[in-house]
């Protein structure tokens, strides 16, 4: 479709786009205007951000004090050892 500018004297009437999309009949249902083919495509950029937001926060205190116990020795410790072999032991029965 198509809006006329109006004509003046003297003046040549421009065809501009209409601000709607142009109505197609859906052979479905006659009288019925059918809707667009319109599509989104999201970029493999666009889905890692999202996978990104969609991260836990990073507890900083807990990563730093984690590799401190490493550099320091004092983070494998029986106790710890015992608990992660318990628990792998569950999870495999």
């Amino acid at each position: 479709m198509t809006n006329l500018s109006p004509i003046e004297a003297g003046a040549v009437g421009r065809v501009t786009p209409n601000d709607q999309p142009s109505q197609r009949v859906d052979e479905r249902r006659p009288g019925k205007p059918r809707r667009g083919d319109d599509r989104v495509e999201v970029s493999e950029a666009a889905r890692y951000l999202a996978r990104m937001n969609a991260m836990p926060e990073i507890r900083t205190d807990l990563v730093d004090r984690v590799k401190n116990e490493i550099k320091n020795g004092t983070y494998d410790t029986p106790e710890r050892f015992n608990l992660a072999v318990d628990a792998m032991i569950d999870d495999l029965s």
